[in-house]
């Protein structure tokens, strides 16, 4: 099993939180539909967040035309 070193940057709480869900689908429990709905809520949350302190960031659009400029020139 490849470890992870530790990092002081993810609250130790969310880490937790983190972690148990993982453990959850590792055993084939899926998310409930209460789990669903605050996952996305915190998304819209953190994203909104991030859009305020660093503007919008369209890096998606720009990775997927590098990816293509990689697949179909080389």
């Amino acid at each position: 099993m490849t470890t992870i070193a530790e990092t002081a940057t993810i609250d130790p709480a969310l880490k937790a939180r983190m972690q148990a869900a993982c453990d959850r689908i590792a055993k084939g429990i899926l998310p409930t539909m209460e789990d669903r709905t605050e996952s996305a809520a915190t998304t819209d949350r953190v994203r909104e967040e991030n859009a305020r302190a660093f503007g919008v960031q369209d890096v998606t659009l720009e990775a997927v035309r590098a990816s293509r400029r990689r697949h179909y020139h080389s």
